[in-house]
């Protein structure tokens, strides 16, 4: 039979003990009659039970489940007989086989018998004895009858060994009592009192967790000794269970508590906080909820591993903050930034070479190696799909349209645009960033460029990155090393965020005005693209394309008066009203003529009715025709803008004795430089030079002069003469400084003029290198030299042979009405110069000699 789990709880509460426990009682003192029957066979009514053992001395509830097993125990309770106990094995079914049923049992006698509301009942039984079955028997609808055999136990004799035996286990069951919850602490007190080794084995082995089978082994061990010992090894193996589960239930109350430790901590802190805004008259709700806030845009953002990761951290520790603190003040701006930064964002998708071309040439006249360059790039992203942006450098003189240029390319591109002005910078961290060490700190402009562009891949123009400066609080220089590195800047890190961010798509356009000034490394990572100073015929283009009808526009001059000049006025105006190498002045003389033009209409049409039109001015394209039409004359500009402030130079018809014509390369393009030199007979052979030179340009004078007393004979003159006479060489415009290599020919050519009694040809010029040796050597700034040698008026120009490559740049108009002559030996530069000999390679009509 097996037992019903309802049932066992209602006898367990009958004997006043928790389900699944034994209740030890004192030793069962048996009938003076079965005392007599030790070893005697038997004759007992059997009651199978289901997961339970009964050992002898303890008390368990049963329950029969068959209708003659309830008659059973009222028969045996009614005559107060003994009943047989015995286990089933694990597999038993019902109906009971008597081959399920193990092979030993307690006798047990019914303590109280108990009915329950359905008509079952249950009983409460004490173990007595153990006893072995001999034989088993059944009648229909009959208990089962059984011959038993009950063995001698006999009381071991006193041992040292028991003895250990015994005192061992008493101490596993104090550990075990104080470890277990199920183990009433009554039972320590009851067992310590027990002497008998029998009776100490079979109390203690109920509260062993072991399967029914190993407990059947136990009942089934006669000899005393081992069964302490079997009984020592179960209940060690328990207390080490029972230990195990302690700690393991310690560590997970200490996690639990912990966390409700910080929750409650949490809550103070939040009555604390609305208590301290209740004194200040402010509220913290809408405070103590921003960290959820802020966590919740985390976890909806695009963010890499590593600045999530971030983000959380800083905001778990704003959630223990006050929020009117300055480390929580702290905090929450470095969340907002790492917010703030566009992850993921990306804004070119698709190439159009074409349209890209289009509005490049639409916004900006010439320029085409940067056109060439920026084209080159949107096929090969168009191509790949992907590319490391380019770090372009475009140096050039002011006005040429470098900053300009920037914009178009971010137009063509469908990128976002951001200018960062590094003129002035001083500080490494306008770059890199502030750390976050002091209330105040921000991210670097780097950082900033990409969150006001709102893209990771926008176009970011570093202007005027030759004027950074440097000073103790470092080199910003050297913190563009890594931003302008395609192999480093994909984990560029500020200092104030602290966390990776990829610039390997952003496109960088750095601009200059010189090379000079930059350091050797920086120049190495940019590619660099030279911007040359605009020529006459381009300014004018520019001007009638572009400026016109900006400045109009700007003056309120659309829609009612346009004014226009000529191309050959706006020359004039070039010239005579500005110098320089870009339109930036030009620029200002058109708005000045725009100015005075307003004046006047104003005056002739009245104001009122310009001040309600202008409220709509803005709004009107620039396409729509004018209702009057003005084209100005010279005598308007010179009303306007004054006398002119820049008289050009004017090609003389002779040059005097020991004067040439040389090339120079300025800021603003080049320029015509007439180079002077006198003799003063009987003088010791000094060298006087003036016109505020630099050092490489009198060392120039002087390789010159020394070339001359080298090769007198070859020069035509005398060497004494030249010994004995003190020469002064003078460069005009003695108030602008003057450097450079490049008037080494020209002041040759003078010298030899000076002593030969030559004088040079007035429509020819030169520039070039020379050496000790002879060599004519190459210089820089060919194309704006022979454009002024143009605007000058000169029909020849001598040019070392290595330049003449630098001709393709020059326009074809220019190419045509000059004669250039590449040279590569001072010998050349006499035969060009004065006319020894026929230089064969010399072809007019604006072809190149190559002599």
């Amino acid at each position: 039979m097996s037992t019903q789990n309802k049932d066992i709880r209602d006898l367990h509460d009958e004997v006043d003990a928790p389900p699944g426990a034994l209740v030890p009682v004192e030793r069962a003192a048996l009938d003076p009659g079965q005392e007599e029957k030790n070893k005697e066979v038997d004759s007992l009514v059997i009651l199978p039970v289901k997961n339970s053992v009964l050992f002898p001395h303890n008390v368990v509830p049963v329950t029969p489940t068959a209708q003659w097993g309830h008659d059973a125990l009222e028969r045996a309770a009614r005559k107060g007989t003994p009943l047989g106990i015995v286990a089933l094995r694990d597999n038993a079914q019902e109906p009971i086989r008597f081959e399920d049923l193990y092979s030993m049992g307690t006798e047990a006698k019914i303590i109280k018998v108990i009915r329950f509301p359905d008509g079952t009942a249950g009983a409460v039984v004490q173990g007595l004895r153990r006893f072995r079955v001999a034989s088993l028997s059944q009648a229909p609808g009959s208990p089962i009858m059984a011959v038993v055999e009950f063995p001698n136990e006999v009381t071991p004799e006193e041992s040292l060994e028991l003895s250990a035996l015994q005192r061992g286990l008493k101490q596993l069951i104090q550990r075990a009592v104080s470890l277990s919850p199920n183990i009433p602490n009554e039972a320590n007190i009851f067992i310590e009192n027990v002497s008998d080794a029998q009776y100490l084995a079979d109390l203690v082995v109920p509260y062993l967790s072991i399967d029914t089978s190993e407990k059947q082994a136990l009942l089934e061990t006669e000899n005393v000794v081992e069964r302490l010992r079997r009984v020592q090894l179960y209940l060690t193996r328990e207390i080490e269970i029972l230990e195990m589960s302690q700690r393991i239930q310690s560590e997970i109350k200490g996690e639990v508590g912990k966390q409700q430790r910080r929750f409650y901590v949490k809550e103070q802190l939040k009555l604390l906080q609305k208590e301290l805004g209740d004194l200040d008259g402010k509220t913290t709700s809408s405070a103590a909820q921003e960290p959820q806030e802020l966590k919740e845009r985390v976890e909806k953002s695009a963010m890499p591993t590593e600045a999530r990761t971030a983000a959380v951290r800083e905001i778990d520790r704003m959630a223990v903050m006050q929020s009117g603190s300055p480390e929580y003040t702290v905090s929450h701006s470095y969340v907002n930034w790492l917010l703030d930064i566009p992850w993921g964002v990306y804004t070119q998708s698709k190439i159009d070479l074409a349209a890209a071309r289009k509005l490049l040439d639409s916004e900006h006249h010439g320029l085409e190696k940067v056109k060439k360059r920026v084209l080159e790039f949107l096929a090969v992203y168009a191509l790949k799909g992907h590319l490391k942006g380019p770090i372009l450098l475009l140096v050039g003189p002011p006005g040429v349209g470098k900053t300009s240029l920037g914009k178009s390319v971010a137009k063509a591109l469908g990128r976002k645009f951001h200018r960062i002005a590094l003129g002035g910078v001083r500080d490494e961290s306008e770059i890199r960033g502030h750390r976050r060490t002091y209330i105040g700190s921000m991210p670097g402009k780097i950082a900033d460029a990409l969150k006001k562009a709102g893209s990771m891949d926008p176009v970011i123009l570093l202007d005027e990155v030759d004027k950074i400066s440097a000073d103790v609080r470092g080199d910003p220089s050297s913190a563009l090393l890594e931003v302008l590195d395609s192999e480093q800047n994909h984990t560029f890190t500020d200092h104030y965020l602290n966390v990776p961010l990829d610039l390997s798509r952003v496109l960088f356009i750095g601009t200059a005005n010189t090379l000079a000034t930059l350091q050797g490394p920086l120049r190495d990572r940019m590619e660099v693209v030279q911007l040359d100073s605009y020529t006459l015929e381009e300014k004018v283009s520019i001007a009638q394309k572009h400026l016109l009808p900006q400045v109009s526009d700007e003056h309120g001059l659309l829609n009612r008066l346009e004014f226009s000049l000529s191309d050959g006025l706006l020359a004039d105006v070039i010239r005579g009203y500005t110098h320089e190498a870009g339109v930036r002045q030009l620029r200002r003389e058109l708005a000045a003529l725009a100015r005075g033009l307003v004046h006047e209409y104003v005056e002739t049409t009245g104001a009122a009715a310009v001040s309600s039109e202008n409220l709509n001015s803005q709004s009107r394209k620039i396409s729509r025709r004018p209702s009057k039409k003005r084209a100005l004359t010279r005598k308007d500009v010179d009303k306007i803008l004054g006398p002119v402030r820049f008289i050009e130079t004017l090609k003389r018809k002779s040059l005097p004795l020991g004067v040439s014509t040389g090339l120079a390369y300025t800021p603003v393009g080049g320029d015509v430089l007439h180079i002077e030199s006198v003799r003063i007979d009987s003088g010791k052979g000094h060298l006087t030079v003036t016109g505020q030179l630099g050092d490489v340009m009198k060392e120039s004078v002087h390789t010159a002069l020394a070339l001359v007393k080298s090769k007198a004979a070859l020069c035509g003159v005398e060497l004494q003469s030249v010994q004995r006479s003190d020469i002064h060489i003078h460069f005009p415009a003695g108030a602008v400084k003057k450097d450079g290599p490049s008037a080494g020919v020209a002041v040759f050519a003078a010298l030899v003029g000076l002593f030969s009694g030559r004088a040079l040809p007035s429509d020819l010029a030169m520039t070039g290198e020379i050496s000790l040796g002879g060599d004519v050597l190459a210089v820089g700034g060919i194309k704006e030299k022979l454009l002024a040698a143009h605007r000058y008026g000169v029909k020849k120009v001598i040019v070392p042979h290595d330049n003449l490559r630098d001709l393709d740049e020059l326009p074809i108009t220019v190419r045509k009405s000059l004669v250039i002559q590449g040279v590569k030996r001072v010998e050349e530069v006499l035969e060009a110069a004065f006319g020894k000999k026929t230089s064969t390679g010399v072809r007019k009509s604006g072809r190149i000699s190559r002599s």
